[in-house]
């Protein structure tokens, strides 16, 4: 049998090739056969098909039993599974399609997934326990799918994370050739200027910490299935605390609410402000989420819930109560949300002092 193992792989990463040595350890596996998408139905790609698959022969240099079909490269339609499988399956036979567990739960949003089921069966990839697999495996094989849920169980790996990493000049998570191939060619550059200059403007320590919250909500937004938009969380994250440092020399307060004029929280009023001003940021949701990261308010919505959320609990900090409130977010956004907001408010009183209204807003919310 040969496994068709499709993706963007936008870039292919370590979690795909274990996977791919996964499936040859099967008996029952002849090789393993990788389809990049060339024009994806559901997402868009900023690097071109042959630079992807530039990236997944680096990968596999030295691999046997695996090799790279460009059957979709062929023209410049969209190519949907139900389409494909088909022409693959006249051309090697015997055949079975990888999914991820997440796309099972999914599966009835694909086109024609009844005809999908009935060409081959489906080898699964599972991050975790989730009722959702269980309901849709249950489901699929009721309907006469042949599903084979694997041993191997990948980590919290996606493309799109590996790529935003790319953005700061980090390559986790990519073998060594791949990185140097994505350094070389100077690909997932978006946003660069934008982060060069912030790096220039703003102290190391604030921007290493502004770094590690936007990599945090990223990978929350991810692993949660926030479903937000990339963009958004992490320019939010890396820009919440440009303006940490203007608040300790002279600047301009127009624009501030005067209450805050001097006060902790001033940083993420003029923050918004310098982030449209000085960074061209005009994304009204990103600049919002900026305003609101360190009182949050009465009503947040998820994205200024996961920044403010973020910016107390990525991996660089370290109190107490942080480890608990990792565990609280790992559950959902809005447990995480509530218990941040609580456990802010607990510190504040234990310090003395007045406490900004808006935060008193957002704690009234979760004591009525």
């Amino acid at each position: 049998m040969k496994i068709i193992f499709g993706g963007a792989f936008n870039p292919i990463h370590d979690e795909h090739i274990n996977m791919i040595r996964y499936l040859l350890t099967l008996d029952e596996v002849e090789s393993v056969i990788l389809l990049p998408s060339a024009n994806p139905p559901h997402k868009k790609c900023d690097t071109s098909f042959s630079q992807r698959v530039d990236m997944i022969k680096l990968a596999i240099d030295g691999m046997d039993r695996v090799e790279i079909c460009d059957i979709e490269s062929k023209d410049d339609g969209k190519h949907y599974t139900c389409e494909v499988l088909p022409k693959l399956k006249n051309i090697y036979k015997d055949i079975a399609f990888v999914i991820g567990g997440d796309s099972l739960e999914d599966f009835y949003t694909w086109k024609n997934p009844e005809e999908i089921i009935k060409i081959c069966p489906l080898y699964v990839f599972t991050r975790g326990v989730s009722n959702k697999f269980d309901e849709a495996l249950r489901y699929w094989k009721s309907k006469g799918a042949t599903i084979k849920v694997c041993d191997y169980h990948p980590k919290d790996v996606s493309s799109t994370l590996v790529r935003y990493n790319a953005i700061l000049g980090e390559y986790d998570n990519l073998c060594p050739k791949v990185a140097e191939y994505i350094r070389i060619s100077g690909l997932y550059l978006k946003y660069q200027d934008k982060i060069i200059l912030l790096k220039t403007n703003i102290p190391k320590n604030t921007f290493e910490h502004c770094s590690r919250t936007a990599k945090y909500a990223l990978w929350l937004n991810y692993t949660l299935d926030l479903e937000l938009d990339y963009d958004k969380v992490l320019l939010a994250g890396l820009f919440h605390d440009c303006a940490k440092a203007l608040c300790h020399s002279p600047h301009s307060t127009q624009g501030l609410p005067s209450d805050c004029i001097g006060s902790p929280v001033e940083h993420q009023f003029l923050g918004a402000i310098i982030a449209k001003k000085e960074y061209g940021i005009d994304d009204s949701e990103v600049l919002d989420a900026i305003k609101y990261h360190t009182t949050g308010k009465k009503v947040m919505n998820k994205l200024q819930k996961l920044i403010f959320c973020a910016d107390m609990l990525e991996l660089g900090r370290d109190y107490p109560e942080v480890c608990y409130l990792r565990e609280c977010i790992a559950k959902s956004l809005d447990i995480g949300y509530r218990e941040c907001v609580l456990a802010q408010y607990e510190f504040l009183k234990s310090k003395g002092g007045q406490i900004y209204p808006l935060t008193l807003e957002s704690v009234k919310e979760f004591n009525n």
